[in-house]
């Protein structure tokens, strides 16, 4: 069966070594981002558990992501394009490893945010309706990065707490009920997003649109694990039980989530920018 001239040009796009290698190199942006931003906001949601600790909580594993995240913007200013705000995010991320090896977790937001700031300016939704599009972008990234970064952290406080049950299940139940609410500006921003950059008629017929749907399923299954493992829970698992498996199958998910989000933004969606503006912002983006 041959193809039809939309899906070639996106099969070729897709075959591309340099869509490839830029993609890993976001994916590996996206998970330092989520450990380091999603690890802070992780902890300061642990601390709010009104129960016994049984032990103290880890620490966040920020430092780590910080210069996972350096790495990963370097190796995408020396790829290119958007190389010039891959080199804002290189700062951003040395700054914020530098403070929190300093020991000042909370100013080591604030580069980290910034991040965010320079992706939503890099993104596809930004090249289609200036400014707007990089609104849907922060309203989108930031409750991926925290679902996937707080559950990382909370595994790991939980692992911690295996030998005390009852408050082992209620720090994840504290981590669900904020995921929940995550979860629900995740899909409402990608369903936005989504209907920015692909036309309905290019969903099955573009290599953009069908990695789409892959991602959509895997942010579907994801929900799905998390719910299981709250029907876990409800069993009550004994002492040194650990966190439920599907909980675990859920962080995965997550994982698996973000490197086909960084697979999306190498590949270029079948929508026109809006106007010409759009095209010569791109441009300069990808100095």
């Amino acid at each position: 069966m041959s193809l039809t001239p939309a899906l070639a040009a996106s099969a070729a796009r897709l075959s591309s070594p340099v869509v490839w290698e830029t993609a890993v190199a976001r994916w590996l942006l996206f998970a330092g981002l989520a450990v380091a931003l999603g690890g802070l906001a992780g902890r300061g949601l642990a601390r709010q558990y009104k129960g016994r600790f049984p032990a103290p909580l880890p620490g966040p594993w920020a430092l780590r992501g910080s210069l996972l995240g350096l790495v990963a913007s370097a190796w995408l200013a020396a790829i290119g394009p958007s190389r010039a705000l891959c080199l804002v995010e290189v700062v951003a991320f040395a700054l914020a490893a530098l403070l929190l090896r300093l020991r000042q977790p909370g100013w080591g937001v604030a580069p980290l945010l910034a991040v965010v700031v320079a992706e939503g300016l890099r993104a596809h939704p930004e090249t289609i309706i200036p400014v707007v599009g990089a609104l849907i972008t922060y309203c989108h990234l930031i409750p991926a990065v925290l679902w996937t970064g707080m559950l990382v952290y909370v595994l790991r406080a939980a692992i911690s707490w295996r030998n005390h049950p009852e408050e082992m299940r209620g720090l994840i139940r504290l981590h669900a009920a904020a995921a929940a609410w995550l979860f629900a500006l995740l899909i409402v921003t990608g369903v936005v997003s989504a209907l920015v950059l692909v036309p309905l008629h290019s969903l099955l017929t573009t290599g953009y649109g069908i990695v789409l749907i892959v991602k959509a399923a895997l942010v579907a299954a994801a929900a799905c694990f998390a719910v299981a493992g709250q029907v876990w829970l409800r069993r009550r698992p004994g002492r040194g039980a650990g966190p439920a498996l599907a909980t675990k199958l859920e962080c995965a998910a997550l994982a698996v989530v973000l490197a086909v989000t960084a697979l999306l933004t190498a590949l270029t969606p079948p929508a026109s920018p809006t106007r010409p503006a759009a095209s010569a912002h791109q441009a300069f983006t990808r100095r």
